[in-house]
């Protein structure tokens, strides 16, 4: 072929394709939205409750509202709102309902929804009723210690249903509203030591009915020990054992913390479970190790754990019980 020639194919042109390798970039993920506030219920009937939050920052497009309206359901979207409030229409008289937002993020805006928000509870409102609950029974008092102390109370009924317990104290000769719970244990904080005193409790409806003052019960808290106390109780059946200790904390103003309890278990006996606590055993010397929830005991508190042991016939029983090996447990 002539090289002066350019070299063609007949009746088409030729042309070359240069492609240029472009390196990939790494993905970019996309920002959760920020989380919106809590819900507050701002307007509550028998049939409707209205709830508002605070907005989340960044390019928003709507908010999912859930709710869980039954017991073991779970959580369930709502509804979707262009605003910061929602309201929830066609409801149950008192009856309880759970909300939460989650703000969703405008499309292409490099923005994911956000995390869900605090939830919160909303009692309907109840329909109109003017009966009282009965007079509950004579309160309890349990737990009692140098600061706190528990009231349990049961046994009033209402032609709806029992909304709650007030436990009342005189003040100036007049019985007065101390602390509430909305079941039969009602918790008093903030007491003195070695003092005596005397509650009733009144039940209440969901419209505020309250019954007569139930009977009255007297206790005395305990009073201020120098240093934390251990004492435990074993209980035997058949080749069982089960060994339970109680530290308390009865001090004015010592804090307890990672403490552990010492003592003697036969090295013919076998530890087959523990609860609160792990035991760990050298020989004959054991140590309790309690679990981290209850390892602090702060001033008026106390802490239990325990565990089974299999034993021979005729082996003699765990024995010198010790807090943090140097206070001896008294028996229970």
């Amino acid at each position: 072929m002539n090289a002066r020639f350019p070299l063609r194919l007949l009746g088409v042109a030729t042309a070359v394709v240069v492609t240029a390798a472009v390196a990939a970039g790494p993905a970019v993920a996309a920002t959760p939205l920020p989380t919106p506030g809590t819900p507050v219920a701002t307007q509550v009937t028998q049939v409707s409750i209205t709830i508002t939050w605070a907005a989340s920052a960044g390019p928003v497009q709507d908010y999912t509202v859930q709710v869980i309206d039954g017991p073991l359901v779970p959580w369930y979207d709502l509804a979707h709102s262009a605003t910061t409030s929602f309201t929830h229409t066609g409801l149950t008289p008192d009856k309880v309902y759970e909300y939460r937002v989650i703000a969703n993020a405008r499309a292409g805006s490099g923005y994911t929804a956000s995390s869900p928000s605090a939830y919160i509870f909303v009692t309907t409102a109840p329909l109109p009723d003017a009966v009282p609950p009965t007079k509950p029974a004579t309160p309890i008092a349990h737990s009692v210690s140098t600061i706190a102390a528990a009231i349990n109370t049961n046994g009033s009924t209402d032609n709806n249903r029992v909304a709650g317990y007030w436990v009342q104290r005189q003040v100036n000769g007049v019985w007065t509203d101390w602390a509430t719970n909305n079941i039969g244990t009602i918790y008093l904080y903030n007491l003195t030591p070695s003092t005596t005193y005397t509650v009733v409790v009144i039940a209440f409806d969901p419209n505020g009915n309250r019954s007569v003052r139930s009977d009255p019960v007297t206790f005395t808290t305990r009073a201020l020990q120098p240093a934390p106390t251990c004492r435990p109780s074993i209980i035997s059946y058949g080749t069982q054992l089960t060994v339970t200790v109680t530290v308390e904390n009865m001090t004015a103003a010592t804090v307890l913390q990672n403490w552990t309890v010492t003592f003697t278990l036969p090295t013919a006996q076998t530890v087959l479970g523990a609860f609160n606590a792990t035991v760990t055993r050298t020989g004959e010397q054991a140590t309790a190790t309690p679990a981290f929830y209850i390892a602090t005991i702060k001033p008026g508190g106390s802490a239990t754990f325990g565990f089974s042991v299999a034993t021979p016939t005729g082996s003699p029983l765990p024995s010198n019980f010790a807090l943090n090996g140097t206070t001896a447990c008294t028996a229970a």
